[in-house]
């Protein structure tokens, strides 16, 4: 019988809404916290309670569900990460039912060599080393970690980038990397519930450059082609983090965490993702061609 006890999710932004919608459409009560009202409305129209959480943690003893497994998904604040599992723990929460959602960039970049749940992390950047430091708070209180590569779906993606003329290939998109559906995040998470606690990549099973991702979204889809940026105009334009988001490169590879899950990917690689965006978004995604073509000099 599939677990129904209600599910607080901490930071319920794109991931979060994504998942709400999901458990909530079973029957599952769902609160979701953000901090302003558009995303409050955003977490109501998914079928889950809203609750406007701006680090007070007295809000969390009036939240309109007895709370039977929560979803972390706050990125790093200072002091936020030890009160608010120290809150959690409290409730008394048993094994597994308290899952954080981290990042992949704790590994660092591996020169386009495999990556797997057992990889030491080697964070390079500061918010990446504030993510390995999260997990060990969470992990310390029996939480899963959850390690998604770049995460998209509709609403938000390369395309919708690519379409608005605000990707450029750095240094010739030579970097290999990985992403993941939402949907199949969500999958990937509500099924960690069901574990005892680990460490999960969630990643699709495709790992590729940037440049072939690139080529096939102009190919396809007729996308415009993007321009180049040499390494060293990227370390002058971008802030470190961004910079190690677009030039580490690593091949991961989710098969321990999909056989230990028991999960089949519904998008297991871009293409599949990038097609069900296309289809669901076209008209939007052609107006954002549209809106950002040069302007014509005929």
């Amino acid at each position: 019988m599939s677990d129904r006890s209600p599910v607080l999710i901490l930071g319920c932004g794109f991931f979060g809404q994504a998942l709400a919608q999901k458990l909530a459409f079973k029957g599952v009560p769902v609160a979701g916290t953000a901090r302003g009202e558009p995303q409050l409305g955003i977490i109501r129209t998914r079928g889950a309670s809203s609750v406007r959480f701006e680090g007070d943690l007295a809000v969390l003893d009036r939240l309109p569900i007895k709370v039977g497994r929560v979803v972390m998904s706050i990125p790093p604040e200072a002091g936020l990460d030890t009160a608010l599992a120290a809150k959690v723990a409290y409730w008394g929460l048993a094994p597994g039912k308290i899952v954080y959602i981290s990042s992949t960039s704790v590994y660092g970049d591996h020169a386009g060599a495999e990556v797997i749940e057992s990889t030491p992390p080697a964070p390079a950047t500061d918010k990446a080393r504030g993510r390995l430091a999260a997990e060990a708070i969470w992990q310390a209180i029996g939480a899963s970690v959850i390690r998604p590569a770049g995460i998209y779906g509709p609403g938000r993606s390369l395309l919708h980038r690519i379409a608005a003329r605000k990707y450029r290939l750095i240094d010739n998109g030579v970097a290999i990397t990985n992403r993941i559906h939402v949907a199949d995040l969500a999958t990937l998470c509500e099924a960690a519930f069901a574990k005892e606690p680990g460490i999960y990549l969630g990643t699709d099973t495709h790992s590729t450059t940037q440049a072939e991702v690139a080529e096939w979204c102009t190919r396809e889809l007729g996308l415009p082609a993007l321009q180049p940026m040499s390494l060293a105009e990227a370390r002058v334009r971008m802030d470190k983090d961004t910079l190690a988001m677009f030039s580490q490169s690593k091949r991961l590879n989710p098969t321990v965490t999909l056989a230990r899950l028991g999960v089949q990917l519904r998008f297991p690689s871009y293409r599949e993702g990038f097609r069900d965006v296309w289809t669901r978004e076209k008209a939007s995604l052609l107006a954002l061609v549209a809106e950002s073509a040069p302007p014509s000099t005929g």
